[in-house]
């Protein structure tokens, strides 16, 4: 069964007029093809809407629909992550957690914070393919040279992002940006590029870089390295000049670097849907489904670069 994707606000208020058409439409995420108990296999069920909960009729096992999922022990009604899900994925430029907070009437900037983290979290699927081809790979700085602040590579007071952007055939010859890859790394050796690129692309990839030596070692692990002067990886710099507009836009540059990597995550989940930005939505609601989301202790407790809160 296909399942809605609004277009637009008053579609999706049509489609989503109450919180028992968001419970229907969770049901049908995670039983497509009906309704079967993960104990019995039975498919016969009561549904409690006001408890979120499904009953097995065979074996009275009860499901909460919300369990396991980023909504799971939410106070807030569904149809305000409903809500929340469809700003986040359709507006172009993105939300910020005040605006979100206005939008949705929520009461405590800390509430909208962590709602809209947890939609983040299910931006990063985890079955997602390993990028493949042909693939650029570069470095860059999010927030620029302080006063007394070191160049180059450096990264005091600025954090290191890392990229790698497929290389895909346009029209008339020209190439276009495929799938992208973000991660904010401590530092540019060769640990933390290479095991980036192997988390993120397939052995056998022709892979370009520039002349850093950190990248050296992709030849011997299975890579097809091709090292470039700067001006050959066009298009990982028109995705490192588009991610920092977009940081200064609804963000206005004021991204604290333990949960920088959830906007590289959203701004990755972004680009590699541009050209489906409706079907973003269901996909957000499909991934939050099996994702458990980080709590709000460990939100404010996540390490310096987020690794172990916002790292999928």
């Amino acid at each position: 069964m296909k399942l809605p994707s609004p277009q637009t606000l008053p579609e999706f208020q049509s489609v989503f007029p109450n919180e028992e058409a968001c419970l229907l439409y969770l049901f049908d995420l995670r039983w497509p093809g009906g309704f079967v108990c993960r104990k019995c296999t039975g498919r016969k069920h009561y549904s409690y809407p006001l408890r979120r909960t499904v009953v097995c009729k065979t074996c009275r096992t009860h499901v909460r629909l919300t369990a396991g999922t980023i909504m799971e022990r939410s106070k807030q009604p569904l149809l305000t992550w409903f809500y929340g899900a469809f700003l986040t994925t359709t507006l172009t430029p993105g939300i910020s957690a005040v605006q979100f907070q206005r939008q949705l009437g929520i009461g405590r900037y800390e509430t909208a914070f962590q709602l809209l983290h947890k939609i983040r979290a299910a931006m990063v699927a985890p079955e997602r393919e390993l990028l493949h081809g042909c693939v650029e790979i570069d470095e860059t700085l999010i927030g620029g040279v302080h006063k007394g602040g070191e160049r180059g590579r450096s990264t005091q007071k600025k954090t290191l992002v890392i990229g790698a952007v497929e290389v895909r055939q346009g029209r008339k010859r020209s190439v276009v940006a495929g799938r992208v890859r973000l991660r904010a790394i401590p530092d540019a050796a060769c640990s933390a590029v290479v095991g980036f690129v192997q988390e993120n692309v397939v052995p056998g990839t022709t892979v370009l870089t520039d002349g850093h030596n950190g990248y050296n070692a992709l030849q011997r692990l299975g890579y097809q390295h091709r090292s470039e002067v700067a001006a050959a990886l066009p298009l990982a710099h028109r995705e490192f000049a588009n991610l920092k507009t977009w940081l200064r836009g609804p963000h206005h540059d004021r991204v604290e670097r333990k949960h920088l990597q959830a906007y590289l995550n959203e701004f990755a989940f972004r680009h590699n849907r541009r050209f489906w930005p409706f079907s973003a939505f269901q996909r957000v609601l499909q991934i939050a489904m099996k994702t458990a989301a980080p709590t709000y202790h460990e939100l404010y407790q996540a390490d310096e670069f987020g690794t172990d809160v916002h790292v999928r």
